[in-house]
């Protein structure tokens, strides 16, 4: 099975490929020339593992919540490149791929900035993904004190009371719960973005 993992959600750009087994990749923190990059590094390493692009057999990407640029850009990139090679999308939330590139197991609660005092979380089995308040957030801490918190940008979260540990999302860790999650592998055309947007400053 050949999974190729695009990635620009996050801040991070970056590019996998899981070739028999084996996982090559990536990542750049890249700013605003994630457009540009993205097509080159996954060329390179299509190549360099001499694989043609209809070798594909699923395009992973991260399809939020993120940045919104980030998110289309990923996703547009992806979808074109399964149209083209017939590939299915693996669609990974950013939530779940923090939470693997943390190596941690046990309560881990995932935090990403939202704005305007609005966080995206989730914790495996605790609290379902979507966008929180701070104070909903804080209360939830109060039910679960022995959870682990973590975010990509502690500080853009505005909980700063809090021990949030940095845990920067890794291609490696995308191209794993990809093949872990094989099964809902999509058509470009059944690709959904995961925005979670609530109507912010209401309860």
């Amino acid at each position: 099975m050949n999974i190729l993992a695009v990635d620009c959600c996050l801040k991070l750009t970056g590019a996998a490929l899981m070739a028999d087994g084996v996982i090559d990749a990536e990542q750049y923190d890249l700013g605003r020339r994630q457009s540009s990059e993205l097509p080159h590094m996954a060329e390179r390493l299509m190549r360099k593992h001499n694989l043609s692009w209809d070798s594909l057999d699923c395009i992973a990407i991260t399809n939020g919540p993120g940045y919104f640029t980030g998110i289309r850009v990923g996703a547009a990139y992806a979808s074109g490149l399964a149209y083209a090679s017939g590939a299915k999308i693996i669609p990974v939330s950013s939530l779940e791929l923090l939470a693997q590139s943390s190596g941690l197991s046990g309560k881990v609660l995932v935090l990403v900035y939202a704005g305007h005092g609005f966080v995206y979380a989730s914790c495996s089995g605790s609290l379902e993904a979507g966008e929180y308040s701070h104070a909903q957030i804080l209360s939830w801490l109060g039910d679960n004190p022995d959870a682990v918190i973590i975010s990509d940008d502690p500080g853009r979260t505005g909980l700063h009371d809090l021990d949030i540990k940095m845990v920067k999302p890794d291609m490696i860790s995308l191209c794993e719960t990809a093949r872990k999650n094989i099964h809902l592998a999509v058509s470009p055309m059944e690709l959904k973005i995961l925005y979670y947007r609530a109507p912010q400053g209401m309860n």
